[in-house]
């Protein structure tokens, strides 16, 4: 990937927010699977669940890119801890954990900023659902 050259005066404060915050995730998906593991999360049985599913989307999200494969282990290693039934703790490094709530986190930004016609009060209800699952994932990811 060719880093392209750009003038910051032809671009507004909230590009210039959005290329920072891609900026920063894109250097933490580079030290990931790199340090030590040594934070533990606990999670619960529920979350569990949620945070199988949500690795399998993302999951289907960097697969595409053929460049990320500390990214997939990182996150089939988060997986096999999600669906062990018998494991409830997730040992994280530093820069796994801050790419694991920013995930979180710009999932739930990205739900909240949805709008729905007034006819579609079913899947307004199931997104709200799904931003508490999120949320609460979030509160046990960042403890």
């Amino acid at each position: 990937m060719k880093a392209q050259k750009l003038n910051a005066n032809n671009m507004n404060p909230m590009q210039m927010n959005s290329m920072s915050s891609m900026m920063g995730m894109m250097n933490s998906i580079q030290k990931i699977g790199k340090g030590k593991r040594k934070y533990s999360v606990s999670l619960d049985k529920g979350s569990k669940k949620f945070l199988s599913k949500f690795i399998e989307e993302i999951k289907k999200q960097f697969t595409e890119n053929n460049g990320m494969q500390n990214v997939v282990q990182f996150l089939d290693y988060v997986k096999s801890i999600a669906d062990s039934s018998d494991r409830t703790e997730l040992k994280l490094s530093y820069e796994e954990q801050e790419f694991l709530t920013k995930t979180v986190s710009d999932a739930v930004r990205g739900m909240d900023s949805v709008k729905f016609k007034w006819y579609q009060f079913i899947k307004k209800s199931m997104t709200k659902i799904m931003v508490k699952q999120y949320r609460e994932l979030l509160i046990q990811l960042k403890k």
